[in-house]
């Protein structure tokens, strides 16, 4: 309630103010689209925690019923992966609840990059799990002496498969995440609607397509001992394969998330493009010192330094080039020094263009 007053307040002051499309918090839609994304995130998760942990009670229910597990390692491997998806999912939520805290003197920027941590985290506990996995793996086909009821390792398994693929609906996020406005545009319009991409539900997404290799490969495993009670290797050798298959799911986020916390910029805000867009603006003669990084997967800050040719009509050339910038991307921040040109150093190691 404190952060919907504290954000609410923020959008009155932006629409109610003398000059709104000048102000120099003009990223209301930053806002909006946060607070949105936020709260999708919180519904999404919330309803695959509840199936996770109803499905889990049920895999447990069913296994205590019938008297003993299946004796399959892929089986094994399924449960932990609920228990793990379900730990993943209140992390997720719990780096939400975290993020969704207003700014204090502290932590300026707020609590944004706990989303961030909360994913890192989740992806941490998808390694080490499938590395555990993986070694269980190695062992019985080094040490083939175990035993496997395959009848309820396909039951298990293919109701395993229809709770994945379930979860995986329910956490998928429409859109490839990026956060800017169509390019090139004319005119004053406001910036495109940006997809919505939460650190949090994409490692939730990451943690239930893991999990529905997994199934798919107890699944596999589960048909060809049913039919082949001979060829019970094929638990080890489909739970090893599949493992791998998870580990690549992990990839792009890990390094997104890597990008986020090293600073990096954010897909869909191209450096030289943002710096072609100031400088498009009257009386701009170049800009130094840019920088664009990202908070989140789609909460962007800008700063820079802009060098004029009139010094005294300075606060004009601000409101335009940060209008120039709010009409074409969805920032979180943009922070505009105006300097004099006659004022530049060529040989300031900090004015000097980065490389690519």
């Amino acid at each position: 309630e404190r952060t919907t007053a504290f954000y609410s307040a923020i959008w009155k002051e932006l629409i109610c103010g003398a000059n709104p499309a000048y102000h120099c918090h003009s990223y209301s839609q930053a806002y909006e689209n946060r607070q949105r994304e936020q709260h999708q995130a919180r519904r999404k998760l919330c309803v695959a925690s509840v199936i996770c942990t109803f499905f889990m009670i049920a895999e447990i229910t069913g296994k205590y019923v019938c008297g003993h597990i299946a004796g399959s390692l892929a089986v094994l491997s399924d449960a932990a992966h609920i228990l793990v998806d379900l730990t993943g999912f209140l992390i997720s939520l719990l780096s939400l609840c975290l993020t969704s805290k207003p700014p204090t003197k502290q932590c300026t920027f707020g609590w944004h990059r706990a989303e961030i941590l909360g994913a890192l985290m989740s992806m941490i506990i998808v390694w080490m799990v499938t590395g555990v996995l993986i070694y269980l793996a190695c062992m019985r086909l080094l040490h083939p002496d175990y035993d496997i009821d395959a009848t309820v390792m396909l039951i298990t398994s293919a109701c395993a498969v229809l709770t994945n693929i379930l979860l995986s609906l329910i956490l998928h996020q429409t859109g490839p995440g990026h956060n800017h406005g169509a390019q090139g545009r004319e005119g004053t319009s406001a910036p495109l609607e940006p997809a919505l991409s939460n650190a949090s539900l994409q490692a939730a997404f990451v943690h239930a397509i893991g999990d529905l290799f997994q199934s798919i490969s107890v699944l596999i495993s589960a048909l060809i001992i049913f039919f082949k009670p001979q060829y019970k290797i094929a638990d080890p050798i489909c739970t090893f394969v599949f493992s791998i298959f998870v580990l690549a799911t992990t990839i792009t986020i890990l390094r997104d998330i890597l990008t986020i916390l090293m600073e990096g910029t954010s897909k869909g805000f191209a450096y030289d493009a943002v710096k072609a867009r100031i400088l498009t603006v009257e009386k701009v003669e170049s800009v130094h010192d840019l920088h664009v990084w990202a908070l989140t997967m789609n909460q962007t800050a800008l700063s820079a330094h802009i060098a004029t040719a009139d010094s005294t009509d300075s606060q004009k050339i601000l409101r335009d080039v940060t209008q120039a910038l709010f009409e074409q991307y969805s920032f979180h921040s943009v922070t505009i020094q105006i300097e004099s040109g006659q004022d530049q150093k060529p040989d300031c190691v900090f004015c000097q263009e980065p490389r690519d």
